[in-house]
């Protein structure tokens, strides 16, 4: 069947369907997602439970991302997949406790439903949340058998990671951000990424297509190894980049889509500036002078890690990466240069494309800049976000910093090209802007 001559909406349901045989799971119901809480913990369900498990009750990557399985799976990554390890500091960044916030008591509105802070993290299969105030934990929450010392999947908040390296390196005169990419890595010559500048693909400005049947998510994956991969498929990171060709009418600079392919083609230039792994950069730069425990980031064949999507960290070191963050806003970063974080969060200029792309339902008014979210609420907030559910919400102004840990099984297809022009349906209840409402609610709670 060639996809090319069905029709817009046939198009994207075959894709659907493709996606779904490939993962084996269904994309919840809104009923399902919204109107109920559901039993989610895969260690009450039996996943991967008994000497040996049960076949039915066994994780492969077949099957890692069929609900519930996807909960076990993305707190163990390291035995699903090879990983290099993010080595943490001998001296954490300290996150005292301060009063504790009550989440019964905290209650928000989203698309006309009021509900407790509880109530929305049961129902949006919430594995951890914790909420710092002012440098000091008011809340903090494991659910689903969840647990403090257990590394959780960032997916695509690893694209953050990503993008403060380069600020840090666009901020020491080492990348210059209007080169175009192609400079760093020759091999991307002609390629939409090598043809974009460094901005550009820091700021998901490139107009690339990939064939319609290695999408930017499930493509990647397979890649590197996430998930079954055909014979004729890239089977590593950068070949991957080598299969995508440009938008025709697209202009780089002038449009938005999200996509896996930019972080991975900056990696690759901020590995041959520096002549380091990308774990060992935020090994040096990052984690060595925040984190309490370490990290891992998943790694294709060639042992090149996944930039994109792989990183794998604690709750509480996630929170202290958003911290890292919060404080060189105001100025008060002493680990990290405030130069640099500053640039990353400087504001831009494309909210108008954005809201024309892929994930501008549940995100009003975003803009973006760095693989970061620019909430432009007036309070400078900014955020990552990952698929499945995961989240680092900052409010510098009210001196917030909010981490959602998730499982919410994710099915929703995703473009395959710039010209795509349709965004990403979401339920009201796992989108950006209920994350907002409750920050807002949170914010209220702790005057």
């Amino acid at each position: 069947m060639n996809i090319s001559k069905l029709s817009a909406t046939s198009a994207i349901r075959l894709r659907v369907t493709a996606s779904a045989m490939l993962i084996g799971t269904v994309l919840p119901t809104a009923a399902h997602a919204q109107m109920a809480a559901p039993v989610a913990d895969p260690v009450e369900l039996g996943v991967m439970q008994g000497f040996p498990p049960p076949a039915d009750k066994l994780v492969t990557k077949a099957n890692s991302m069929r609900f519930p399985n996807l909960g076990w799976a993305l707190r163990n990554t390291r035995m699903m997949m090879p990983t290099a390890s993010v080595e943490h500091a001998r001296v954490p960044m300290p996150l005292p406790a301060a009063s504790m916030l009550d989440p019964d008591k905290v209650q928000f509105t989203v698309d006309g439903t009021t509900l407790s802070l509880s109530d929305y993290l049961r129902r949006t299969y919430t594995d951890g949340f914790i909420v710092i105030h002012d440098g000091k934990i008011v809340y903090e929450g494991y659910f689903n058998s969840y647990t403090p010392h257990q590394t959780h999947a960032w997916a695509s908040m690893t694209k953050s990671v990503t993008g403060l390296i380069a600020a840090q390196l666009i901020d020491e005169g080492k990348l210059n951000p209007e080169a175009k990419l192609s400079e760093y890595v020759p091999e991307l010559a002609a390629t939409p990424f090598g043809d974009a500048t460094v901005q550009q693909n820091l700021d998901m400005e490139v107009p690339v297509s990939y064939p319609a049947d290695l999408p930017p998510d499930l493509g990647l994956f397979g890649a590197v190894g996430f998930i079954p991969r055909r014979s004729d498929a890239p089977d590593s990171i950068y070949d991957f980049l080598k299969v995508t060709h440009p938008t025709p009418n697209a202009t780089a600079g002038a449009m938005w889509y999200y996509q896996n392919g930019s972080p991975e083609a900056v990696a690759w230039a901020l590995r041959r500036i520096t002549g380091l792994s990308w774990s060992e950069m935020v090994s040096r730069s990052i984690w060595q002078k925040i984190a309490e425990d370490d990290g891992d980031v998943v790694v294709d064949r060639t042992g090149t890690e996944m930039a994109s999507g792989g990183f794998n960290t604690t709750l509480r070191d996630a929170a202290r990466f958003g911290e890292l963050m919060r404080k060189g806003a105001a100025g008060a970063s002493i680990l990290f240069p405030v130069s640099s974080i500053r640039l990353a969060l400087k504001p831009a200029d494309n909210a108008g494309a954005f809201a024309k792309g892929n994930l501008a339902a549940g995100r009003p008014g975003y803009s973006y800049h760095d693989y970061l979210y620019q909430v432009n609420d007036g309070d400078r907030s900014f955020a990552a976000g990952g698929r499945f559910g995961q989240s680092i919400l900052v409010n510098p102004k009210a001196g917030l910093t909010i981490v959602k840990f998730s499982s919410y099984p994710d099915q929703a297809a995703r473009p395959t090209s710039a010209a795509a022009g349709k965004a990403i349906p979401r339920e009201s209840l796992v989108t950006a802007s209920a994350l907002d409402e409750a920050a807002r609610a949170i914010k209220a709670a702790i005057r």
